[in-house]
């Protein structure tokens, strides 16, 4: 693993207030502009006073951790009072050198030390085929699933299926009608049912039928599931389990957990309802979990599957939402705290919605009247990987606007296209680089005659690549990966431009194919992480 950078400023600022003899709080992090160094600390500005300027600490802290910090900072820098670290760039240059020696390995991350994760995510009704708002949710759980994996989390994929109550029954209404209209029959499909043409396909594989309720909603259930899970797989996405709510009604786990909460005094009749005390927990009101008709509420049901979630031993939590459940979450984590799970291991994440455009024409949607695009729709028309990446490398809490002509361009409009042109770029250096006989497998490249501003800005690209990872981790934030590929994909195609990489004077060569195979190893990587194809040419 490469050396901290940053721990060894922390350690050697907290070695100098052990001679200042205070405790302060600062922070370590990374420069947002070059000219402002690698990493900055405003420990000068915690510890001043107005006999004690900034200026005048930093450049105490300055004289005593210099040499602490021999050969791994080249230059310290003091800025209105913060304190800037310039890394030395033997140290970028002895950390490609391992990455070419070690590949993937010396990049992995051991953040999680095996941490149990159950991450639930999509869990879209089997009403109707996937939409593009559950494309957006398959794409992020997917690419989170494989960073949290790379990072040393042991990593459980689930998708629970919302297969009970009213939204059942209207489905196998909706059926029902398409099925004996298909039969020539008047027969209405329910003013808030499915009227989406979907159920005309699912109506004309009905051979024979039992003219009940429940043939109806199983037989659409059944199709609708299979249509998903083709989806999903042509999406390049699976499932480690599939849950089911009408399995934890049918076993009875719903009926336990209510008495577990009757025991806990947690639950309390009113208006006919049962109702449980989920402001004892931070909601700001009391929910119900048995309706007056005796029905369960979606609670009722979510609480039996956390618990279900719980007993299995996983540590942390992870729910990838749509925002139509953002006034869920309060209740939901109420529930989850009554179960003795600790509430900050419990992770909710809401993935705004998704509008698609043609160009300039923005397309409506709407899932009950059938007016919308489904995924499958989207991949045929742009591809897998198209579709995943402009899923991801947007913010999930920012709304996305998806332009259906832009992903389907071939250009450096197209950001999948730009970044895997890139990697099919750096593919072909090294096969043409083999095939003049340059082997970096019997060479240590001499990376000082590195020294463009290209080579230099992706030398230090690489160093940083886990940091991105540990970014992603802390933050959830699966497009800070996007965006740090997008920067390599920049320089680099600017670089290939400029540069010759193979037929320069032999040493140089050999130097810039080592930088090449060292991006080629963090972009394959990278890639496959946010689970993004690797084609052999473009």
């Amino acid at each position: 693993m490469k050396i901290d950078v940053k721990e060894k400023i922390k350690s050697s600022i907290e070695e100098f207030l052990k001679e200042y003899k205070k405790n302060v709080q600062f922070d370590i992090l990374p420069t947002e502009k070059e000219e402002f160094g690698d990493f900055y600390s405003n420990i000068a500005l915690r510890l001043s006073d107005k006999d004690n300027p900034p200026n005048l600490i930093a450049e105490k802290i300055k004289e005593k951790i210099s040499p602490l910090l021999s050969g791994i900072i080249k230059k310290i820098e003091i800025k209105n009072g913060f304190i800037n670290f310039f890394i030395d760039e033997n140290i970028y240059k002895e950390h490609l050198l391992k990455i070419l020696k070690n590949g993937k390995g010396y990049l992995e991350e051991n953040i999680g030390n095996g941490k149990k994760v159950l991450i639930e995510f999509v869990s879209a009704n089997p009403t109707g085929p996937l939409t593009i708002a559950h494309g957006r949710q398959a794409a992020y759980g997917e690419a989170l699933s494989r960073i949290l994996k790379f990072a040393g989390y042991n990593v459980t994929k689930e998708y629970y299926i919302n297969d009970a109550g009213r939204q059942m029954e209207l489905l196998g209404e909706s059926l029902k009608a398409r099925y004996y209209q298909l039969k020539g029959m008047n027969y209405d499909i329910p003013e808030d049912g499915y009227h989406g043409e979907y159920l005309i396909d699912i109506a004309k594989e009905i051979k024979e039928i039992r003219d009940d309720k429940k043939f109806f909603i199983e037989f659409a259930k059944s199709k609708i599931l299979e249509g998903i899970k083709n989806d999903l797989e042509k999406f390049g996405v699976y499932f480690d389990n599939w849950v089911s709510e009408s399995w934890f009604i049918e076993k009875g786990n719903v009926e336990n957990i209510l008495n577990f909460l009757k025991e806990k005094n947690l639950l309390y009749e009113k208006d006919g309802s049962l109702w449980f005390k989920s402001s004892l927990f931070g909601d700001d009101k009391d929910r119900v979990v048995v309706k007056k008709d005796g029905f369960y509420t979606y609670l009722a049901t979510d609480i039996a599957y956390h618990k279900y979630k719980i007993e299995r031993g996983y540590e942390i939590l992870i729910n990838i939402v749509g925002p139509d459940h953002h006034g869920y979450i309060p209740r939901l984590k109420s529930a989850v705290s009554s179960l003795g799970f600790n509430i900050e291991n419990f992770i909710v994440l809401i993935v705004q919605l998704t509008t698609i455009y043609r160009g300039k024409e923005k397309i409506s949607m709407s899932t009950r009247k059938g007016q919308f695009i489904t995924l499958r729709q989207l991949i045929d028309e742009i591809g897998a990987d198209a579709s995943k990446f402009f899923f991801i490398f947007r913010k999930i809490d920012s709304h996305l606007d998806f332009d259906i002509e832009i992903a389907k361009k071939q250009s450096s409009e197209n950001p999948v296209y730009y970044l895997q042109y890139a990697y099919v770029r750096m593919k072909h250096l090294i096969e043409y680089g083999k095939e003049k006989g340059y082997d970096l497998e019997k060479i240590k490249p001499s990376l000082d005659l590195l020294e463009k501003n290209e080579e230099l800005d992706l030398i230090k690209k690489l160093w940083r690549f886990n940091d991105v990872i540990k970014s992603v981790v802390n933050t959830y934030g699966v497009h800070l990966l996007c965006e740090y590929l997008l920067d390599i994909s920049k320089i680099f195609h600017s670089y290939y431009q400029k540069y010759r990489i193979v037929g320069e004077k032999q040493e140089l060569t050999y130097a810039r194919l080592a930088l090449i195979k060292s991006l080629l190893t963090v972009f394959e990587l990278s890639l496959f992480l946010l689970n993004i194809s690797l084609p052999e040419r473009m």
